[in-house]
């Protein structure tokens, strides 16, 4: 799963806007596609600054600091300013001439329509009472996120003393926006639009966790153990005081008053009911999820009904593998540094293999490396976190070794080639290091897109022989196939067809999942309606596209061509992706 997430309010990456660069296609007249795209690039560039100008952290994550001393707005009032700023962008957007763009910034407008509808959608007064009373939970709240904004090494430059002070003015502002998502919680209960206990509690212990965490591994010290070698000894004297200051003195409070908060008074208010329809306007708001992750006009019954099938065809593949297999097993490993050498093991066995089927391949390096332990613990089995293009931060393949000596953790090909290469570091950094795309599409995303690219990077394993021995192939079906068309049946059987979350683990289980998997992964996709359906709704597509384009090209196909296509404009939706591909396609796949 790639390290993001889709509101500010959550300290997440959001889609953001810039310029644009035209090329003008043979069917436009020159001058009025020149005109035309001239307003859309104008249209972008406006519409960009003002989106990271109420948004900052939007541009950290493309090394843009200049606002580095806050983190934006966390109350109900900036959702009215993203609806009214994306209403006045659409309808400057409908002033242009799409016909008289070249082939490539048709694109670009449609992509950005997209966007703007989609961010009008998620402020509908059906949908936004629900999102402004959720705006915390244990996979994606700002105490998931924000520490790596407050350590060095991750995002945040800590180079300068003004580095220094930046990070002070973020813990302030984290600390304004804490209660301001406790004054939004309260309202969410006398709405009754309210999380579900379980996610309640699970944030308790996340909070607990790093509040009490010692000082030498607690991620809002560590920049007290990094001061660049150019602080004078008063500096350091200055600024480890003015830290401890304000991390006991402000964060830690308003962190300790949302934690009392949900013990206290929330966790007695908290459903215990599971689905998103369970609240009021709960059917709307699913829908809504799921038209925001899929980015296709599907509904719930279809998409169960297209895991069931895939459930079934996964299982009867797996039958054949584990037969093949034997007794043989996997290796396993007890410390975190023979994982890490196993994992980098694994990438010297898939990365020669990319000239195969790629043209072009991000220039930013990977590094491998365990999740820190302040959040190893809720953390997924792998994550990937951008690299800078700059190439002062490379891309990284997070992975979990919490309790390795026990669990005796393994290594899989299929979750490298998700995390890694060619998946989310190539789907990531491709675009990233384009600077020719606006920089909405750099460095924007859409789950359907990303998620659909990692889960069919797993499957290029077949085609390059990496799963020929049947005990990888298991990897790639039980633990990447099969698991994401169980998501498909578990997230739509939880939020719209009334199972309950036992039910939901007995499937997975029934599925080849492990029990205490199956029941952290039930309670990520009760708090996130709808993000697992992406993966394979996402892949799915993508298989489509590529069989229609090698049924129609014949032998002028070119599985290189083709995934240059798909990567070369970044993260689209789904629709325009199928209509750039199929434009592709009348081409001669040129």
């Amino acid at each position: 799963m790639k390290t993001a997430t889709s509101t500010a309010l959550a300290f997440a990456l959001a889609a953001s806007l810039g310029a644009c660069t035209t090329v003008p296609a043979n069917d436009v007249p020159m001058a009025s596609a020149i005109s035309e795209a001239a307003a859309l690039d104008a249209l972008l560039q406006r519409s960009e600054a003002d989106y990271l100008d109420r948004n900052p952290v939007a541009a950290f994550f493309r090394g843009d600091f200049s606002d580095a001393d806050r983190l934006g707005d966390f109350s109900p009032a900036s959702y009215v300013a993203e609806r009214a700023a994306a209403q006045s962008d659409l309808a400057a957007l409908r002033a242009i001439d799409r016909d008289a763009l070249s082939a490539t910034d048709r694109i670009v407008y449609d992509t950005f329509e997209y966007t703007m509808e989609q961010r009008i959608a998620g402020t509908d007064p059906d949908i936004l009472p629900t999102v402004l009373a959720q705006p915390i939970d244990h996979f994606r709240g700002f105490h998931v996120f924000y520490p790596r904004l407050s350590a060095p090494d991750a995002l945040m430059p800590f180079d300068t003393v003004a580095d220094y002070e930046d990070n002070l003015s973020r813990h302030r502002d984290a600390a304004e926006g804490i209660d301001q998502m406790i004054a939004r919680l309260r309202t969410g209960v006398s709405r009754g639009i309210t999380l579900p206990r379980l996610t309640v509690e699970l944030m308790i212990e996340q909070f607990d966790t790093q509040l009490q965490a010692p000082r030498d591994s607690n991620p809002y010290f560590a920049p007290l153990g990094a001061f660049p070698e150019s602080f004078t000894t008063a500096q350091q004297a200055e600024q480890a005081a003015k830290l401890g200051q304000v991390v006991t003195g402000t964060l830690f409070p308003a962190m300790e008053r949302m934690r009392d908060f949900l013990a206290d008074e929330y966790l007695a208010s908290a459903r215990s009911t599971i689905a998103a329809t369970a609240n009021p306007g709960g059917e709307a708001y699913y829908q809504y999820r799921i038209a925001d992750m899929t980015t296709l006009p599907l509904t719930a019954d279809e998409i169960h009904e297209t895991g069931l099938t895939e459930v079934a065809r996964i299982n009867a593949a797996i039958e054949e593998a584990e037969a093949a297999r034997g007794n043989r097993r996997a290796p396993t490993y007890t410390t975190k540094q023979n994982l890490q050498e196993a994992w980098y093991e694994v990438a010297a066995e898939v990365d020669p293999l990319m000239d195969r089927l790629f043209l072009n391949q991000p220039e930013t390096p990977l590094r491998i490396i365990p999740y820190e332990e302040y959040r190893e613990k809720f953390n997924l089995a792998a994550s990937y976190f951008p690299g800078k293009v700059d190439g002062t931060r490379p891309g990284t393949f997070y992975f979990s070794g919490y309790n390795v000596a026990e669990r005796e953790l393994g290594t899989s090909i299929n979750l490298y080639m998700h995390e890694g290469n060619p998946g989310h570091h190539f789907q990531t950094m491709i675009a990233f290091e384009n600077e020719d795309l606006p920089d909405f599409m750099r460095y924007g995303g859409f789950t359907a897109f990303s998620e659909g690219w990692g889960l069919y990077a797993e499957s290029l394993g077949y085609e390059l022989g990496l799963y020929d021995d049947p005990i990888d192939r298991l990897e790639a079906l039980q633990g990447g196939e099969l698991l994401r068309a169980v998501r498909l049946v578990v997230d739509t059987g939880m939020h719209a067809k009334g199972w309950s979350r036992e039910q939901a683990i007995e499937y997975m289980v029934a599925n080849g999942q492990p029990r205490d998997f199956a029941e952290s992964e039930t309670a990520r996709y009760i708090v996130m309606p709808a993000q697992a359906l992406a993966y394979k709704v996402g892949e799915l597509k993508i298989k489509q596209l590529r069989a229609r384009a090698e049924a129609t090209l014949g032998d002028d196909f070119d599985v290189r061509r083709f995934h240059d296509q798909v990567l070369a404009t970044g993260d689209v939706p789904l629709t325009v992706l199928e209509a750039k591909i199929d434009r592709w396609i009348a081409n001669g796949g040129r």
